[in-house]
């Protein structure tokens, strides 16, 4: 399908429709996102490592993380210090 001289074709036009709405899709995820809070409690105060946090939060221990929880052992990647 071609478009007349000097206009753009349709499937252009479609192609940077739904790039423009990716990208303010993303800017504002990029904005309203937060990370999970670490809780502010006994049990939470001044963790400074993960392996602390993996102490109750490993397999097999008090509170596992779930099963969609991701296997990054890294927790200060994600969750957010109070």
């Amino acid at each position: 399908m071609t478009a007349p001289e000097g206009r753009v074709a349709p499937p252009v036009i479609i192609f940077l429709a739904l790039a423009g709405l990716l990208a303010c899709f993303l800017v504002y995820y990029t904005v309203t996102h937060r990370r999970p809070p670490i809780p502010v409690d006994s049990d939470h105060a001044g963790l400074v490592d993960p392996a602390r946090c993996l102490s109750c939060h490993g397999p097999g221990q008090k509170r596992p993380r779930g099963p969609n929880h991701p296997l990054n052992d890294q927790c200060f990647n994600c969750h957010e210090r109070a």
